[in-house]
């Protein structure tokens, strides 16, 4: 069964790092001029993304949520590309020996919850993938054309062809 999360894992880094090779190759304003979107910049969108998958990691890991790292970011798009790798690949090293089924018990806003490490795993796998497509909408709206796909199909087929 970790099999299965851990390939969400592989997909969400798959998925991430092409759309920051993508992302890489546009001018580092670009991503910082106001767009219709869940959050006004492109670069806001990835660093809400970089956001939950640190937060999530530091609460499945036993350590409440901590994200400062990301909220107190400031470096360019290269530095935030290569921070967003690196909580990726530790995300995905966690799911692999992850107990599924382990409780993860927090509180939010004064309510208590109780949600198993699996649904963690695919909650920050769906929203990356949520998000990642208004990045795509985004990147739409500043005329940009070259943009790789990042379905998780997609991810299959190359898996598949042993391109992965």
């Amino acid at each position: 069964m970790n099999q299965r999360y851990l390939d969400y894992s592989l997909y969400n880094i798959w998925a991430n790092n092409r759309l920051i090779i993508n992302l890489s190759e546009q001018d580092e304003q670009l991503l910082t001029k106001e767009l219709v979107g869940s959050y006004p910049t492109i670069r806001q969108t990835l660093l809400h993304i970089w956001y939950a998958e640190t937060g999530w990691l530091s609460r499945l890991n036993g350590n409440g949520w901590d994200a400062k790292k990301v909220t107190e970011f400031s470096g360019t798009n290269r530095e935030l590309f290569r921070a967003w790798k690196i909580t990726s690949n530790y995300f995905k090293d966690f799911t692999s020996n992850a107990d599924l089924e382990k409780e993860i018990q927090f509180e939010h806003k004064g309510e208590k919850f109780s949600i198993p490490t699996r649904e963690i795993i695919q909650t920050v796998c769906n929203h990356g993938s949520y998000h990642r497509g208004q990045v795509v909408l985004m990147m739409r709206q500043l005329g940009i054309s070259k943009i790789s796909p990042t379905d998780y199909i997609e991810w299959v087929r190359e898996k598949a062809r042993g391109n992965i």
